[in-house]
Parts: C-alpha cells; sequence; structure tokens
C-alpha cells in the first residue's frame, strides 16, 4: 500500500519541487538522477509514516511496542524522580508520530509533548486522542512556557523537535547546518538553562534486520548540566546529531518542509559555537558514506 501511495505522491508533484530544491542544496555533488531517486523513497518513507499512523487508532500499546523498540530508555532512569525532569530532543526524521504515541508506555518517567494544533477542527482532536492514548501529555507550542513553570516541581521527560522553521528570522538564532545558514528556534536553550534540565537525544531509525514497519529509537545524553554549555552550544550538539542521521540515511528526513525559506536579515548574526570537548556527536557507522543517495 505504501508504494502504491508513494507512486501517486511523486505523479501528483505533491511538494516535488521542495523537495528536490532542498536535496539540491544539500547535496549539490549528487546528480538529478541522484536526488530524484532519493526524492522516491523520501515519498515510499512518507507513505508509511501515514499508513502506519492510520494504524494508532486501533492498534495496542503491545503491538506498537513491539514495532517501534524504545533501545535504552534507562539512560532517563536518573531523572525519573528528579524535578524538573530532562528535554528530549529530536527532529523530524523516521516516524515521530509512533514515538509521540509509544513514549508514554516505554519511557520511566511521564511524557510531554510539545505540539501545534492543526487548523482542522475534525483531524486536530483525532491527532490528540492518538498521541495521548498510552500517557503522553499533550500542550500546545503557545502554552508551554507557562506549563513549564506551573509542573517545576514534578519529573518529567519533555519532547521538542528543534528542526522546524520559526516564523519570524529576526528573532531566531542563526547557524550554519547541513552547509547551509539556518534559522532556528532557540526553545531548547531557553527552558535547559532557564529550568536546568538535562537534555538528551533521542535518534530514530529503521529497525535493523526487521521487516517494513518496525522502528528503533536510541536514546543520547547530550549533558545534564547545560548551564555550563556556551549560549548555542546545545542547540549546535542537538542539530549535529540530526544531521549524522539525515547523511547516514537521507530519505527518512522530511524533505517536504520549506526548511529553508527565510534568509538571514542585515544585522542579524550568524553564530559560530563550539560543542564542549567529551560531547561530539557520534560517528557514521564505517559503511556509511558521509552523503549517500537513497537506495
Amino acid at each position: 500500500m505504501a508504494d502504491a501511495l508513494a507512486t501517486l505522491l511523486w505523479w501528483s508533484g505533491y511538494r516535488r519541487k521542495v523537495i528536490l530544491a532542498n536535496l539540491s542544496r544539500v547535496f549539490p555533488e549528487w546528480s538529478e538522477t541522484e536526488r530524484k531517486q532519493t526524492a522516491k523513497q523520501f515519498y515510499v518513507h512518507l507513505a508509511e509514516v501515514l499508513l502506519e499512523s492510520l494504524r494508532h487508532f486501533h492498534a495496542g500499546r503491545d503491538e506498537l511496542l513491539q514495532r517501534f523498540h524504545h533501545v535504552n530508555p534507562e539512560v532517563l532512569a536518573p531523572f525519573k524522580d528528579r524535578a524538573p525532569g530532562v528535554l528530549l530532543c529530536c527532529g523530524h526524521y523516521g516516524n515521530w508520530e509512533r514515538y509521540a504515541v509509544t513514549a508514554g508506555a516505554a519511557l520511566p518517567l511521564p511524557v510531554m509533548g510539545v505540539y501545534k494544533p492543526l487548523s482542522n477542527d475534525f483531524y486536530d482532536p483525532l491527532i490528540l486522542k492518538t498521541r495521548g492514548k498510552f500517557g503522553t501529555e499533550l500542550v500546545a507550542m503557545k502554552e508551554v512556557s507557562q506549563w513549564m513553570r506551573d509542573e517545576i516541581g514534578r519529573a518529567k521527560a519533555v519532547t521538542l523537535a528543534v528542526d522546524q522553521r520559526p516564523l519570524d528570522p529576526k528573532k531566531a538564532w542563526w547557524m550554519e547546518w547541513m552547509g547551509q545558514e539556518t534559522a532556528m528556534h532557540f526553545g531548547l536553550e531557553a527552558y535547559a538553562r532557564r529550568f536546568d534540565m538535562p537534555v538528551v537525544f533521542f535518534g530514530v531509525r529503521k529497525a535493523e534486520g526487521k521487516p517494513r514497519g518496525h522502528w528503533e529509537v536510541h536514546y543520547e545524553l547530550i549533558t545534564d548540566q547545560p548551564k555550563d554549555w556556551p549560549e548555542g552550544a546545545l542547540l549546535k550538539a542537538t542539530y549535529d546529531r540530526l544531521e549524522k542521521q539525515i547523511r547516514r540515511d537521507p530519505a527518512h528526513w522530511l524533505w517536504s518542509h520549506t526548511r529553508w525559506k527565510h534568509v538571514r536579515p542585515e544585522g542579524v548574526p550568524l553564530h559560530e559555537v563550539q560543542v564542549p570537548e567529551g560531547n561530539p556527536a557520534p560517528p557514521l557507522p564505517a559503511d556509511a558514506p558521509e552523503s549517500t543517495p537513497a537506495q
């Protein structure tokens, strides 16, 4: 079904120009054929995520946890009784919807997900229902700051997808990422510093040796001393890890998003930040080249 849906998406032209333009920016060394090949693989991935998301309405806890394996949630165990908890950060890579659904059942402390409400009055409550069916709490983006203050005394895991495009480029934090000047939300840094919360990156990927529809998520502590890091270093460490994921397997990132729509305004600085030693992004596997089109 996903293969058929992907073919329809490709021939319909759904956001094809955006996808190919993003691939061209990030992988200028690729041929047009290589970029089209990866774009088609992205459509297969997007179709799989859409169909798997439909399954969330009926699937039980055990089925979803079998297909979406949280490999090392024990990384979060030291923070389960330590208020105000921990910040979990990621990008729109892999099946982020299934992560939101299963995290509440898999992690050793309560999970809160930041979400942007949909304008559609029919789909918005459905998404809220599926994401929260196994215990994940959901808080609208504009209400997060107040919610964090209200919940300061409770240990919880707050999930943030860092790779969304800020609305106002003048208020964004700008750094180079994927070879591009990139506007970034500063929320991860702000919350980590204000509430002194450890930061953990989680990376989603296809489960090795398993059939389609199986995913696994790996957790990695970036730091439990966020106030000791230079300004911007937490963002850079997170984005560095996300870039490693994308370059390892490009087809599983959300290329249909207009991530580089903004141009850095005149007078807004492009920050160059060093991540403290001892906290490097994990290396690529030995058999994975830096930028290879999807096969």
